[in-house]
């Protein structure tokens, strides 16, 4: 397995959240989620590494221990990496968390639903409890599957109901990436040759692409411009207040 493209995909995604970070305010959200991304990936290859170098990790360890006070120890090696493995999914929810923040607090603010922010909440806060019990990357792939379902959901909406074709961008975007989980879950069962890569890389590289993608469609495909542009719909009352029924001052 190629360790260095969890590196590679740490490194792409800073530079992206670096550039969203420098634009102007409404790019934040997508900026935190190119960061966190980030955060994941690195996370995610220093777990690869220990299981790589088990041996090296299993010494360091061993003589860190020797140097410090019994009541400061580290743990063993299998504590520490569950550790490493359980930061790296709090990582992966925080990041699909923002992912779905990016398109769906728009929905919510422009047709009053706050209901959807408390929803998005909640679902990370159960994907978090869940990894406290589950370490199977399957859990990341349900979530996974769940947020970008609702983000597909709201693209249709806005296609349909609202006219906005562009969508149909990221409603491939979001394809692309449910398609590299799919090939990571089918080569992991053997269903699919991975050919001379090991099937987490064939997944790390589709996801460089969905990033370059990704970071393409929120700037010059104008997606977070359309999004910054949903204003509140006015509610019946204000609807109703028209300029030649809304009531005049008193007058004295």
């Amino acid at each position: 397995m190629l360790i260095s493209l969890n590196y590679a995909i740490f490194a792409l995604a800073i530079a992206l959240s670096l550039d969203l970070f420098r634009r102007a305010r409404r790019y934040r959200e997508a900026a935190i989620h190119m960061a966190l991304f980030a955060i994941a990936a690195l996370l995610g290859g220093f777990a690869h590494h220990m299981e790589a170098e088990q041996m090296l990790v299993h010494r360091w360890i061993h003589e860190a221990n020797n140097l410090l006070p019994a009541h400061s120890q580290a743990g063993s090696y299998h504590s520490i990496y569950l550790r490493m493995w359980l930061a790296t999914f709090f990582a992966i929810g925080l990041t699909e968390y923002y992912f779905m923040r990016i398109f769906l607090h728009p929905l919510a603010e422009r047709y009053g639903l706050g209901w959807v922010k408390g929803a998005l909440v909640a679902s990370l806060v159960a994907f978090c409890c869940a990894s406290l019990v589950i370490s199977q990357y399957s859990l990341v792939v349900m979530f996974h599957l769940f947020t970008h379902v609702l983000v597909i959901g709201f693209s249709l909406y806005l296609i349909y109901a609202k006219g906005l074709k562009l969508f149909w961008q990221l409603i491939f975007l979001v394809t692309l990436n449910l398609a590299a989980g799919g090939v990571w879950s089918l080569m992991a069962l053997g269903e699919l040759p991975t050919g001379p890569l090991h099937y987490n890389d064939w997944y790390h590289i589709i996801i460089l692409v969905f990033l370059l993608y990704l970071h393409r469609v929120l700037t010059k495909g104008r997606l977070v411009d359309t999004l910054a542009s949903l204003q509140p719909e006015p509610t019946t009352a204000s609807k109703q207040l028209t300029p030649s029924t809304s009531p005049m001052p008193a007058v004295d």
